[in-house]
């Protein structure tokens, strides 16, 4: 959408004359510093009007007072600029790694279809609810960028951004008073969200495998995706899990994974059955060569040396705005090998696997042993009091889903050391 763009600043402005008592900041913003806090008065192209604001509100910022009125005037704030503002501060979280690059591009597709939907220049002040709910009509009977209906899960997520958003403005000062969302662009209930998944199961059927499908994968999956399958069965690892695991976090006396999962970042243990340590030994020493210094540290790689999940910005031109492109050379491949097995449906993806472990290891009825697996934080003042679990309560909890899969108990090698990888 030409005029909205979500990129960059190209180049900081020049003052418009020595004395303007403004600076250019990064944001778009013209800014100054007033004792030790950054205050942002207007956008770049219009050096006068923030200037104005600026003097509007000086003598009480110098004085440490809190203006009588806001650093940014709400009336002729735009939609655009908020947005604008909003994609910004997102970016900046991805590049400080505390969001993902997948997140971002969510909330870049969502805000585009918000603004066009209300209109880019239409005024924020000039929103009601009845905006609200026309957007959230709109997602429902059309999606985002195709013409079918929006997933609950997916409008869940879109409304969520679009609050966050106008909580972001709200807290920022980009405007005065919170938005009225009205009571129609709530999100969808517990009892919608069940119904919609007991639907796509009746379609589709359950995001689960059979022991007998997992073992055909095995069967013919090269190196190394049939170490990334057993990790998904052995430990509930997903696509991501798998791209980003670092060679330190193997344990190879132990026979053990011990790495933070880089989606919420909670600790993860993974004890690993003997064929799992025997796949990860054939993957290593397979390895490519890396393509870069981060790939160095990473198990996984593709034939050019980089990770098999890979997201980065993009920006198409000058007025475009800026995407996030991910490459999941995982799922691709996978997906390759179901259909080559006649076993391709809707769902049934390489994060099922997470969900048939979740879903066999619960018959182990130790939950806090399958959160630490998995990476899920444990519920509770549990999460707080609980600062160990043995290992071998952990192997208890994958030895039983080896079980599930293999039909038989594990051999007594995965009871101690595995053997570590010729260098």
């Amino acid at each position: 959408m030409a005029g909205f763009p979500m990129r960059r600043p190209r180049r900081k402005p020049s003052k418009p004359y020595p004395s303007y008592p403004l600076t250019a900041h990064n944001n778009g913003q013209w800014c100054k510093k007033i004792r030790g806090r950054i205050h942002f008065f207007g956008v770049w192209a219009d050096p006068q009007a923030a200037l104005d604001q600026y003097l509007s509100v000086a003598a009480d910022l110098h004085a440490g007072r809190q203006p009588h009125a806001p650093t940014l005037s709400e009336e002729g704030l735009t939609v655009k600029e908020i947005c604008n503002h909003y994609l910004t501060h997102q970016l900046r979280k991805v590049e400080s790694h505390e969001i993902g690059a997948r997140w971002l591009e969510d909330c870049r597709r969502v805000i585009e279809a918000f603004a066009k939907s209300v209109g880019v220049q239409r005024a924020v002040s000039d929103l009601r609810p009845d905006d609200f709910e026309k957007f959230r009509l709109r997602l429902v009977k059309a999606g985002l960028e195709a013409k079918k209906g929006l997933g609950v899960h997916a409008l869940n997520r879109a409304i969520t951004v679009i609050k966050g958003l106008f909580k972001y403005a709200f807290d920022t000062d980009l405007i005065a008073m919170p938005v009225k969302y009205g009571p129609s662009f709530g999100k969808p209930s517990a009892a919608v969200k069940r119904r919609a998944r007991q639907a796509a199961d009746l379609e589709n059927g359950k995001r689960l495998f059979h022991p007998a499908e997992i073992l055909s994968l095995l069967k013919i999956a090269e190196v190394p995706l049939r170490s990334m399958i057993l990790l998904g069965i052995n430990g509930g690892m997903g696509n991501t899990d798998c791209a980003r695991l670092p060679l330190a976090a193997l344990d190879w006396e132990r026979g053990v994974i011990e790495f933070d999962r880089p989606k919420t970042g909670i600790e993860r243990v993974v004890p690993l059955w003997p064929e799992t340590v025997a796949a990860l030994q054939s993957a290593l020493a397979t390895r490519p060569k890396a393509a870069n210094e981060e790939a160095k540290k990473l198990l996984f790689l593709t034939a050019s040396g980089l990770p098999w999940v890979r997201e980065r910005l993009h920006q198409t031109g000058d007025d475009a705005m800026e995407k996030v492109v991910v490459v999941d050379d995982i799922c691709r491949e996978f997906t390759k090998l179901l259909a080559s097995l006649g076993m391709r449906r809707k769902g049934l993806s390489f994060y099922a696997l997470r969900h048939t472990f979740r879903t066999w290891a619960d018959e182990v009825r130790d939950q806090h042993a399958i959160h630490r697996i998995m990476g899920h934080a444990i519920p509770g003042m549990s999460g707080i009091y609980v600062e160990k679990i043995e290992l071998h309560r952990l192997r208890a909890v994958v030895d039983h889903v080896r079980r599930k899969l293999f039909g038989e108990p594990a051999p007594s090698s995965s009871e101690g050391p595995a053997a570590p990888p010729a260098t």
